[in-house]
């Protein structure tokens, strides 16, 4: 191999180290590794479980990464920013362009530097604008992320989760940051879908008030560096594994089958 060949293959292979699949296996195996388990049986494994995978018919596109997150830091601001308030404290109908208050002035404000329309265009397909007549309005304060949105929402979600778990699983003194979980291991099946309603109000209420802290943080610093910071509200389920025995049930007797819940129904997600 010549030179030039070699530092064309170390430039591919640093960049696949720094990419989204590279972060979350890397981090998922130090995670595993840390709990124990071998980093043999780990090359064994997920080398078994890709071969039962079809290659995917788009590629991975990870510009659309953080893209897709930030989106709904418009519609935060569309609510909260004095500047694109009517006179009854709800969101302003916008023009697109302006020499008053814009949509345009609008995305520049929340998202410095990117295209005016392409951020307009990502709006209206998450549901997240409506046309009246010249001007746009927000529909509500959540957009509907689906197809290759919503698949980016969830990739990005998990990377956020294993990046936080390895941080915390680290022992570095004054490193972890907030992960907290509550856990009933006998919850009744048929009350799932009253009690994922229940949640979605109640972290819809919590996030807006999240949002609106991290944004006033935001608003009062001028200078210093600047991150990405959020807090992200999840619900699982696990599979139900419990024999009728188990649950309190006469023996003989065999378990209700589940239907798909609610979250696992629906072929859209909010972020």
């Amino acid at each position: 191999m010549s030179s030039s060949d070699a530092q064309r293959v170390h430039r591919r292979s640093s960049t696949m180290r720094t990419g989204y699949s590279w972060e979350c296996l890397s981090r998922l195996a130090r995670i595993l590794v840390r709990c124990g388990h071998s980093p043999n049986d780990l090359v064994s494994e997920l080398r078994e479980i890709c071969r039962t995978l079809r290659v995917p018919r788009r590629s991975w596109d990870p510009t659309q990464l953080d893209f897709i997150s930030d989106l709904p830091h418009v519609i935060a601001h569309w609510h909260s920013d004095p500047r694109y308030l009517g006179p009854d404290g709800r969101p302003a109908a916008l023009p697109l362009r302006g020499r008053g208050p814009s949509l345009g002035a609008l995305i520049e404000s929340a998202l410095p530097g990117e295209d005016i329309r392409v951020v307009t265009r990502a709006l209206m397909r998450a549901g997240g604008l409506r046309r009246r007549g010249s001007r746009y309005v927000p529909t509500g304060r959540h957009l509907w992320l689906r197809d290759d949105s919503g698949r980016m929402h969830s990739a990005n979600a998990l990377l956020r989760m294993l990046r936080t778990a390895e941080r915390n699983l680290s022992g570095a003194p004054n490193s972890a940051i907030f992960e907290r979980a509550a856990i009933n291991p006998h919850f009744p099946v048929i009350a799932l879908p009253a009690f994922h309603r229940d949640l979605k109000a109640r972290a819809s209420l919590f996030l807006v008030d999240i949002d609106g802290t991290m944004r006033r943080h935001e608003a009062r610093s001028t200078g210093g560096h600047r991150t990405r910071v959020g807090v992200e509200v999840f619900a699982f389920e696990e599979p139900l594994v419990r024999s009728g025995r188990a649950q309190g049930k006469p023996a003989g007797s065999r378990p209700a089958r589940r239907g798909p819940s609610p979250l696992r129904r629906a072929r859209r997600r909010k972020p």
